[in-house]
């Protein structure tokens, strides 16, 4: 899946993860635990696999079951990550650190807390990414960056929501439409899958409009820092200028059912989706909730750097962007690698 582009003029090639330690990945909690409590949050650095094997180990080292740990998002196999798991220990010891032994996985510090690591309890991840092979120079790449951080990129989800192939927006359609049973643990993934992809569509607009960075009429804006927000039935003045300044970004729904009366913002949508229209009945048949999400994100703490001649850019995002997405505003080809699980959320 292709997305248009905000930054053509900007577009370089590239090769991103020729090597797992080229894409580091460092996890950003709201919190930090207390020291007492049952559950015990275990801070670890993985190298080359994935969210949910690690999660697995870290089960079989604690002697619990699988359910009893828990993590806040997932992360992309291929990569150097520093991640927290939890694991529920209620009246047991942990055990020692150094029983655990296993390739690609290191357990960097273990402190107990009260209460469990839950989905989605993430304020973000910070990036530090290395891009060989690039095809301009150096100076102009900065510059290309430097470009980006400013003005920010398009939200993207990234291609790794969606499967091998688009595989996972495939199969939820049809389980949607009645064609096909899907396991009850698929479920959330697929539904997650088709509407990032509406999301991803209605985005891809904007951003061939020109529109995506600023506010228009039947708007639903955010404000940057955090996701209070408001309508624009016509954007007034002050409005357009904190959007041009970055304090507030217009938005577009991830489908469902909305208690909220914005008519204009619905009849564009519904148009511009209207090839969907059944599969947007469905999700509210299935009781889906609609949700609206930025359309731009703006990298921070940005930072450009060369190391033995290739760029190295650091920066943070906040939960739910993609690192990927980023990227794909920077360099033609990313290197990813299909089924990476890059959520990064």
């Amino acid at each position: 899946m292709n997305w248009s582009r905000a930054h053509p003029m900007s577009l370089s090639s590239g090769q991103i993860k020729a090597h797992n330690a080229d894409f580091r990945v460092v996890e950003r909690l709201p919190e930090t635990a207390s020291g007492e409590g049952e559950h015990l949050w275990v801070r670890v650095l993985k190298d080359g696999q994935n969210t949910a094997w690690v999660a697995r180990q870290l089960a079989r080292w604690a002697g619990v079951g699988p359910r009893e740990v828990s993590y806040a998002g997932l992360k992309d196999r291929h990569a150097v990550t520093e991640q927290t798991f939890s694991v529920h220990l209620p009246g047991k010891l942990e055990p020692s650190v150094r029983l655990l032994e296993v390739d690609g996985l290191t357990i960097l510090d273990a402190t107990r807390h009260h209460r469990k690591l839950k989905t989605g309890q993430l304020v973000g991840n910070s990036f530090r990414i290395r891009i060989r092979n690039t095809d301009v120079p150096l100076a102009q790449l900065e510059r290309n960056w430097q470009t980006l951080v400013e003005h920010g990129v398009p939200n993207y989800f990234g291609p790794q929501r969606f499967g091998h192939g688009g595989l996972n927006v495939f199969n939820g359609s049809e389980w949607l439409l009645g064609r096909a049973k899907v396991q009850r643990h698929l479920q959330s993934i697929y539904l997650s899958a088709v509407r990032s992809y509406f999301f991803n569509r209605l985005l891809a607009q904007r951003v061939q409009d020109g529109t995506w960075n600023r506010l228009i009429d039947h708007d639903f804006a955010q404000f940057t820092e955090g996701k209070a927000g408001f309508y624009c039935e016509e954007p007034e003045a002050t409005d357009i200028d904190r959007c041009a300044l970055g304090k507030v970004s217009p938005c577009a729904s991830l489908p469902g059912l909305s208690k909220d009366d914005f008519p204009g913002l619905a009849a564009r949508e519904s148009t511009q989706l209207a090839a969907y229209g059944e599969l947007l009945l469905a999700l509210e048949a299935r009781q889906v909730a609609r949700h609206f999400r930025k359309l731009r994100v703006f990298p921070e703490s940005a930072h450009f750097e060369v190391i033995d001649k290739d760029p190295v850019v650091s920066f943070f995002l906040p939960a739910g962007s993609f690192a990927t997405s980023v990227l794909a505003e920077l360099v033609t080809d990313q290197g990813l690698r299909a089924g990476g699980g890059d959520w990064h959320e």
